[in-house]
């Protein structure tokens, strides 16, 4: 029993790793190409002017579930990677892509039939079979925002408030000994694993600091997520009913994000009139 439950640790370890290292490979990738061309031929910037800036970076999000979903999950993450084009006057667009993940499954009853009367799960001989629940998912969002700068010293920095609109997906992930319990593997896990998704909207208001010489950038404050979602299985095995009721899946949590930036020509000019970055 006790190696079993080493060797679910390490799974689940293993798997933690291996999804984190994923984003965030692709992040430093993508940075690394953003940073390399900002500091190609650059001269130097003219300070306290507003500028057109293009920033890219990763985010992590610390989440807590309210509603529908705390019911299913409790506190969860999101790591993803965010770009956003910032306009001369303060407007932004931003795009964002985040694996969601967690390990506080509240939502159980799906496995009671399969519970012995010792109120453990039986495997396929008889014996114990110990079992981990975990939330996986995706989020990912479009927005629309502007920065209301609080001081003169850097116009391109201050309050962020945005709001757009995406899509969220989430599922029970069942982590166990392999070839112990058939009911739980290939195309029978679909039957319990919950697979919800849908269209989504999102608030977000803090603060964005944008480095007037280019280097590291930051934003960081509250994110509000509202999902309009359904269950994507066309039957649940544990209630033998298809669950075919909108959800509102709500979760508000701390956002923060780092970025390196490519800055343009300032507000007011036009092409030509001062060296760009942009070719």
């Amino acid at each position: 029993m006790n190696t079993t439950k080493f060797n679910l640790k390490m799974k689940k370890n293993c798997f933690t790793f291996a999804f984190v290292l994923k984003y965030l490979s692709l992040t430093l990738c993508l940075m690394l190409v953003c940073n390399i061309g900002a500091q190609t031929k650059r001269p130097e910037l003219e300070k306290n002017v507003r500028r057109n800036t293009v920033l890219i970076g990763p985010t992590y999000g610390r989440m807590f579930t309210i509603g529908n979903l705390a019911k299913r999950f409790g506190g969860s993450n999101t790591i993803g990677i965010n770009a956003a084009y910032k306009f001369g006057n303060n407007f932004q667009v931003s795009g964002n892509f985040s694996g969601w993940f967690g390990d506080n499954v509240k939502e159980r009853g799906m496995l009671d039939s399969m519970i012995g009367s010792g109120g453990e799960l039986l495997d396929i001989n008889g014996n114990f079979a110990p079992m981990r629940l975990y939330q996986r998912g995706y989020l990912w969002h479009l927005d629309i925002g502007k920065i209301i700068p609080t001081g003169r010293i850097n116009p391109n920095s201050g309050i962020l408030i945005s709001a757009g609109l995406g899509f969220m997906q989430h599922k029970i992930k069942f982590m166990h000994q392999l070839e112990v319990l058939p009911q739980l593997e290939g195309e029978y896990t679909k039957g319990y694993d919950r697979l919800t998704n849908g269209l989504m909207t999102r608030l977000f208001v803090g603060y964005q600091a944008i480095d007037e010489n280019q280097m590291l950038n930051f934003h960081a404050g509250l994110e509000w997520m509202s999902g309009f979602t359904r269950n994507q299985r066309a039957f649940n095995f544990d209630t033998r009913t298809a669950e075919t009721s909108l959800r509102r899946d709500n979760m508000i949590g701390l956002k923060v994000g780092l970025s390196f930036s490519i800055q343009g020509r300032k507000t007011g000019t036009r092409k030509g009139q001062e060296d760009k970055f942009f070719e």
